[in-house]
């Protein structure tokens, strides 16, 4: 939908049956994110059991978010930025109890901390250097997953989308979780950034590792790696498969 519409339905209460008759009057045009959607469900219907918890950090205006929904899952969603939570609770809060939205990001501790928006909501970050032209920057409220825990249990999967911040987010968390994903880039910095993350969660607990390429739906490796087996194989046997260099980490304790 177009912002002016988009902002008008939100504002309205419309947002949804104007969001679904867009996709019908569009659907050609549509088709692909329509399947790419559909992969989605499919995907975490197969990784999560029915009523899961999951934590979605970082979670923009809630495509991930639904796809949890949809698959059955419980979901509490973590959105700093002001006009992607009217978007995100737009769309989410008709799953009712199922659902809970939470203005803030996660960090190492709590506070306050500086978000740089880019001209995409989806790129926006703590790092001014990220990816993308810097068009504002907000202050946030920043929150941990420890205190997250505190106040809805533990999740059964935590999803964590957050622009570089990856490692900050996991500085927080203080116990294991029994399934994590984190995006990777192929850069100098994020690669580093990646085996940072992987040896705060190794210290945690016992965990095995697999990856998801950015835009598929499928684990890399038919078994899933410990530790140090991993990092030998990331990201060389990843590099030709990751779409625009980036994909998902996925730890699961063990």
């Amino acid at each position: 939908m177009k912002s002016i519409g988009k902002n008008f339905s939100i504002s309205t209460g419309l947002y949804r049956p104007i969001r679904s008759l867009y996709r019908l009057l569009n659907q050609d045009r549509l088709k692909d994110y329509s399947s790419y959607f559909q992969r989605e469900i499919s995907f975490y219907s197969k990784l999560l059991n029915p009523d899961s918890l999951c934590f979605d950090i970082g979670a923009n205006i809630g495509d991930k978010a639904e796809a949890f929904l949809i698959s059955g899952a419980r979901v509490v969603a973590f959105e700093p930025q002001p006009e992607c939570m009217r978007e995100l609770k737009a769309r989410c809060s008709y799953y009712g109890s199922k659902f809970h939205a939470v203005q803030k990001a996660v960090g190492a501790e709590p506070g306050e901390a500086r978000l740089y928006t880019r001209e995409r909501s989806g790129i926006a970050s703590f790092y001014e250097d990220w990816i993308g032209t810097v068009q504002n920057s907000i202050q946030v409220s920043i929150t941990t997953l420890d205190r997250a825990i505190d106040e809805f249990g533990t999740p059964d999967y935590c999803k964590i989308d957050v622009e570089g911040w990856e490692l900050e987010v996991l500085k927080g968390l203080t116990q294991p979780i029994p399934l994590v994903s984190f995006e990777y880039h192929i850069t100098e910095r994020e690669i580093n950034t990646t085996g940072a993350c992987i040896d705060y969660l190794s210290n945690l607990g016992k965990i095995l590792i697999n990856v998801v390429p950015a835009e598929m739906h499928s684990f890399v490796f038919q078994e899933w790696l410990p530790p140090d087996e991993f990092l030998k194989r990331f990201p060389e046997d990843v590099i030709d498969l990751a779409k625009d260099g980036y994909g998902e980490i996925w730890v699961r304790s063990c």
